[in-house]
């Protein structure tokens, strides 16, 4: 019986220590930050959509076939609004059930996992804006991804940063905030929650202009150096 005891406690520990590594375990304020984040990340290619509605043909062909033997096409609007909402029906599913198994103190399952809190999001920044220019007959190059790719990175960092704990090997090594726990926490906080509003920024000028005008330098530039000023107001708390 105390051996079955052991085992119990041990795979329960061994369940929780898994959930951490693979970083289910947040606070409250950091899921809703990071859920609301990359809800909007999936829902923003709407906004080529949009952009490119005319070039869109009516029913777009998606290459499958349709039980009568003809090709399965889809509606424009199905396109442009159906699929990254579904994208973003998906991303609130898994954050949703990452914050149930927290709280109850469970592994995940392993899609939910795999998927984490920006898998979906990053799928549908991929595969979205794809599908949309292939089918507005737009070139898809490598300059409309890059900023896509900075965005996303931006935002990761800013999930990183949200609650960055001393340990972290990316971290501000601010000496003004080294020593000063609340400062330190307080910065990191800004810089998460700046950093991910500066890549969803970047990602609503891409697909709405399909370019960064030079104006939106500043609110970026802004939002990049926030917490640097964070923590010279913090530290006078």
């Amino acid at each position: 019986m105390e051996e079955k005891k052991k085992k119990t406690i041990y795979g329960l520990s061994r369940e929780q220590e898994a959930s951490r590594l693979f970083g289910r375990h947040v606070s409250t304020p950091k899921a809703l930050c990071v859920g609301l984040a990359s809800l909007l990340c999936c829902l923003l290619p709407m906004l080529l959509g949009l952009r490119l509605w005319e070039k869109i043909p009516a029913l777009v062909q998606t290459g499958l076939i349709g039980p009568d033997g003809a090709d399965d096409s889809m509606p424009r609007a199905v396109l442009v609004f159906g699929v990254p909402g579904l994208f973003t029906v998906l991303d609130l599913i898994s954050n949703a059930q990452l914050w149930l198994h927290q709280k109850l103190e469970k592994l995940p399952p392993t899609p939910v996992r795999v998927a984490g809190r920006w898998g979906i999001a990053v799928l549908g920044t991929l595969l979205c804006p794809f599908w949309l220019l292939r089918a507005s007959g737009t070139p898809v190059t490598a300059l409309f991804y890059l900023p896509c790719l900075l965005a996303l990175l931006l935002m990761l960092l800013g999930t990183h940063f949200f609650d960055c704990p001393r340990g972290a090997r990316l971290a501000f090594r601010l000496k003004r905030i080294a020593y000063r726990e609340e400062a330190w926490r307080k910065t990191h906080r800004v810089a998460g929650v700046s950093w991910m509003l500066a890549g969803l920024l970047l990602l609503a000028l891409q697909y709405g202009l399909g370019r960064i005008p030079p104006l939106s330098a500043l609110p970026l530039l802004l939002l990049l150096l926030t917490p640097l000023a964070a923590s010279v107001l913090f530290l006078k708390e």
